[in-house]
């Protein structure tokens, strides 16, 4: 099986990695082959996905394109999404991720595929706009969430290396929570119900900044919502 690749950044970099470290023989290239069979991986930014793919198609049909753009929409039997939901750096150890493969359903190319070594799970024709949406929510807020809150706990007086190490311990252990319990995983005032207590925070907050208090506002409604809807459910 032959195996191509474009690209050379954080996501081609980490498959190179891979790859080489499964011992699979692959080839870099800066340009579509021609007359050629196999898989071609385009990892590649999304303005250069389509016309690449497009330029597959037309050079070498007997190649299977894959590419890593959630955003890219491409209608063809020989195109194939492989959406890696997480962050990847070129660092990245790619045997530890778990990637969503769509396209046309292929059980010739999904056995080649798994001979990469790659781990991945048939989801359909396209991603919806939900799927990114939710890839959005987990792989953005969080972090957001996160930065803001040390700074934050920096601004109170707490050091840099204190502060990453109070924040990543709660992270880290809310997450593990919220996996184990669902939304019984989640704690604090709104979970509690302790609304003079919010009110304070949203007032501390607002004073450094309206549009972030209105947002840690809104996230804790939603959180006391949830948890009320769970209430009814019980």
């Amino acid at each position: 099986m032959n195996i191509f690749l474009i690209g050379q950044g954080n996501v081609g970099t980490a498959l190179s990695n891979f790859l080489q470290l499964s011992e699979i023989t692959y080839e870099i290239l800066e340009k579509v082959p021609e007359n050629k069979d196999g898989i071609l991986f385009l990892a590649v930014s999304d303005s250069a996905v389509k016309p690449l793919l497009e330029e597959t198609l037309r050079k070498d049909p007997g190649l299977f394109a894959v590419h890593f753009s959630a955003a890219t929409h491409f209608e063809s039997d020989k195109v194939f999404l492989l959406h890696p939901f997480s962050s990847i750096n070129k660092k990245s150890e790619l045997n530890q991720i778990l990637f969503t493969l769509w396209g046309e359903k292929n059980p010739a190319f999904e056995k080649m595929l798994k001979k990469t070594g790659l781990k991945f799970v048939y989801c359909g024709k396209n991603p919806d706009p939900l799927y990114h949406a939710s890839a959005v929510m987990s792989g953005n807020f969080t972090q957001f969430f996160a930065l803001k809150a040390l700074e934050i706990l920096q601004s109170s007086g707490f050091s840099k290396e204190v502060s990453e190490k109070l924040i990543r311990q709660l992270v880290n252990s809310s997450i593990d929570n919220v996996f184990r319990d669902g939304i019984n995983g989640i704690t604090g005032p709104a979970a509690r119900g302790e609304k003079e207590v919010l009110l304070n925070e949203i007032k501390v907050l607002s004073e450094r900044g309206k549009e972030f208090s209105e947002l840690f506002k809104a996230v804790n409604q939603a959180i006391s919502e949830s948890f009320a809807e769970a209430a009814k459910n019980r």
